[in-house]
């Protein structure tokens, strides 16, 4: 019996996690060393985080391309795809209504300006980890569907930043 419920408990834990198989892939193109809060491993606890908050399922061959980039470069591609002027903190490109059908799929990809989460931790009076773990997940919830353009969503976004945010950090992100 007790066997019988040490091999559930290992089971359940296993089955668990299989519901969040995702690949994260961290592409550098910023840092000569990435530091800690950066790493590969605080970004899938925290991307595991959002999507446990979310109950989202069906992750089994998916992938999400996280880049650190550049001033220049996101100052491209806000210009190129957002036909906005300037840097900003994080842009998201989702493929998300895209992958339905196809059996491996990436989400979807999010550009990250260091130099920008920085200047805004300082702006902002946050420690620089809160900002890039708070624009992480703002990026991951886009690639999900989220959206901030109505004042409701907005709400709802920011209530589940919050939430994750002070989840992980003990420190809210606003």
């Amino acid at each position: 019996m007790l066997l019988d419920i040490i091999w559930y408990k290992a089971l359940s834990k296993l089955t668990k996690k299989n519901l969040k198989i995702m690949k994260i892939e961290l592409i550098n193109n910023h840092f000569k060393k990435i530091p800690e809060p950066f790493k590969k491993s605080e970004v899938v606890k925290l991307v595991d985080r959002v999507l446990e908050k979310i109950d989202y399922k069906n992750l089994e061959n998916k992938q999400i391309n996280i880049k650190y980039t550049s001033e220049e470069e996101m100052k491209m591609l806000n210009e190129k795809f957002y036909k906005k002027q300037g840097v900003t903190n994080v842009l998201a490109f989702s493929n998300f209504l895209e992958f339905a059908e196809e059996e491996e799929q990436l989400i979807g990809e999010i550009a990250i300006c260091i130099k920008e989460i920085e200047r805004e931790a300082k702006l902002y009076k946050k420690k620089l980890e809160t900002r890039l773990k708070h624009m992480i997940v703002h990026g991951v919830l886009h690639l999900l569907g989220f959206d901030h353009k109505k004042k409701s969503e907005q709400i709802e976004m920011e209530k589940l930043e919050n939430d994750i945010i002070s989840s992980c950090l003990n420190e809210a992100p606003y």
